[in-house]
């Protein structure tokens, strides 16, 4: 895809989000350099403010390409402390109201030949309880920075430094991608989710079953009920 006919990716409200569109979150992981996988995406239009994970509120953008239109939905990095808050905040907004569900979820994430950050490893697998196994085949974990393996699927993950964690949600049908820094590699990543779109599980159970978020499947895992937490709620502290 030659640069100049980039799309250019302008900022969209929630509530301008339809059934039609093609939405995709797009989750950091540590030192993944997010800001580079959606530059060799889109363009943004001049005077918008550069897309980025840093911020403490969900973000969307939408742009034209193939004959479709994409909305990239740019999360708080999962590291920080609110960054759940803000998706289920989300999730509850326009989007519920509306029905809205997920062509895909594409984790962006740096392997090194270090090996993986710590800090990635839960991420990933809250990423899991965030999606659900049903909706796991609509998530892309996406290397970028990885030379290991020539093909990076359920046989050989194992082998590869950094990711041998993301086994069992690989399994449920999450797959890895390796981003190679062009364009035509990440409109791949983008396209290869086809049109199939699926509810994830956070959604579902925010919506459709009006779960609070500290007892979804999520949100049980970010904060265990354990006796001490229950001793704090009584105690009032």
């Amino acid at each position: 895809m030659p640069s100049g006919t980039m799309p250019t990716c302008t900022p969209v409200s929630t509530s301008a989000i339809t059934h039609d569109d093609a939405v995709i979150l797009i989750i950091e992981g540590t030192g993944s350099r997010i800001n580079n996988f959606i530059d060799k995406l889109t363009k943004l239009e001049e005077g918008a403010e550069r897309l980025s994970s840093n911020t403490e509120n969900v973000c969307q953008y939408g742009c034209y390409h193939a004959g479709r239109r994409f909305i990239f939905v740019v999360t708080p990095r999962l590291s920080q402390g609110a960054a759940f808050k803000a998706i289920a905040k989300w999730l509850n907004s326009d989007v519920y109201c509306k029905s809205i569900v997920f062509t895909g979820v594409i984790y962006i994430h740096s392997i090194t030949n270090n090996g993986r950050s710590p800090a990635d490893v839960p991420s990933v697998e809250l990423l899991g309880h965030l999606c659900g196994n049903n909706a796991a085949d609509r998530v892309r974990l996406v290397t970028t920075t990885c030379d290991q393996a020539e093909v990076l699927d359920v046989d050989n993950v194992k082998r590869i430094p950094g990711i041998a964690d993301w086994h069992s949600f690989i399994k449920a049908g999450a797959r890895l991608e390796r981003f190679d820094n062009t364009s035509e590699g990440a409109w791949k990543i983008v396209e290869d989710l086809e049109n199939t779109k699926k509810t994830l599980l956070l959604q579902e159970e925010l919506g459709n079953r009006r779960m609070r978020l500290k007892d979804t499947t999520l949100g049980k895992h970010i904060w265990p009920d354990t006796l001490g937490s229950r001793i704090k709620r009584f105690l009032g502290t």
